[in-house]
């Protein structure tokens, strides 16, 4: 009996003693054409690899989404019917991640286009550096008038403080010529009267030998030079207002030294007629 070994034997000797067809003359021209023909161009069309390679990603994305919303549906049909919590749990989640990843899409576009600013204001002005000087930056109008509007805001300000301040000070000169005016209502030289019989009796008296002159005018000089000061600082601040305290004062000591007050005036007014 044969085995399955004799068997294959004779199957090979019988495809062999079988006969060959025939090969067509069309079939040995398209040999020998291809035989003979050039070969193609081993150049890639970028474009077509492009647009295969967006096929391609398209495609697996979608299998992809195919096969997560049969996961998810699997994974559904096996949990239940979800309750309203927890689908308003995953509602939020999803707003959550959704909100978090414009936020980071957000954030990077500003980081780039800082980046592209940066970029952009690094690079040299070409047409600058072919006429050989700094680039200067553009002004537009409201950007003049802008500047116009504080310029002439500022020299307002200027001109109202150069006003204030000469209205609040004064030539000293101008001060001393209104201030220090000779008191007549002192003057003992003038003699006023009504009659001819009364000028003579205050001419009389007058003539009359006075007291001895003070020989200590220095002891009551403090306190008449306080009332002085306390009485004319009073006129002067209404007739001139505007001036410091040290001003006052000086424009004060020189009437005190002018002023028939001073004790040591007073005293040189007395030696004209008690000599020492």
């Amino acid at each position: 009996r044969a085995g399955p070994k004799n068997s294959q034997l004779k199957l090979k000797r019988r495809i062999q003693k079988a006969p060959r067809p025939r090969r067509t003359c069309g079939e040995a021209a398209s040999r020998r054409r291809q035989a003979t023909a050039m070969p193609k161009k081993m150049g890639v069309n970028t474009k077509a690899e492009a647009a295969r390679a967006r096929r391609s990603a398209a495609e697996a994305e979608r299998r992809d989404r195919e096969a997560r919303a049969q996961e998810e549906a699997y994974w559904q049909a096996a949990e239940g019917p979800k309750s309203r919590s927890v689908r308003r749990r995953e509602e939020d989640a999803e707003n959550r991640a959704e909100a978090a990843a414009r936020r980071a899409e957000n954030r990077r576009l500003a980081e780039l286009e800082q980046q592209q600013l940066a970029a952009a204001a690094r690079r040299p002005d070409r047409k600058a550096a072919r006429v050989g000087g700094p680039a200067v930056p553009k002004v537009t109008e409201a950007e003049l008038a802008r500047r116009r509007e504080e310029e002439r805001l500022r020299l307002q300000r200027e001109a109202e403080a150069a006003k204030k301040r000469q209205a609040r000070t004064a030539d000293e000169e101008e001060y001393e010529r209104v201030v220090l005016v000779a008191n007549t209502n002192r003057d003992d030289s003038v003699i006023e009267a009504r009659s001819v019989e009364d000028a003579i009796a205050k001419m009389t008296i007058a003539a009359e030998p006075a007291l001895p002159p003070d020989r200590h005018p220095e002891r009551r000089l403090k306190v008449s030079y306080k009332a002085f000061e306390e009485a004319e600082v009073a006129k002067l601040k209404e007739e001139k207002p505007g001036l410091t305290l040290h001003q006052y004062k000086d424009i004060i000591w020189k009437l005190w030294k002018k002023s028939p007050d001073n004790p040591l005036n007073q005293v040189q007014a007395l030696t004209q007629f008690f000599p020492p």
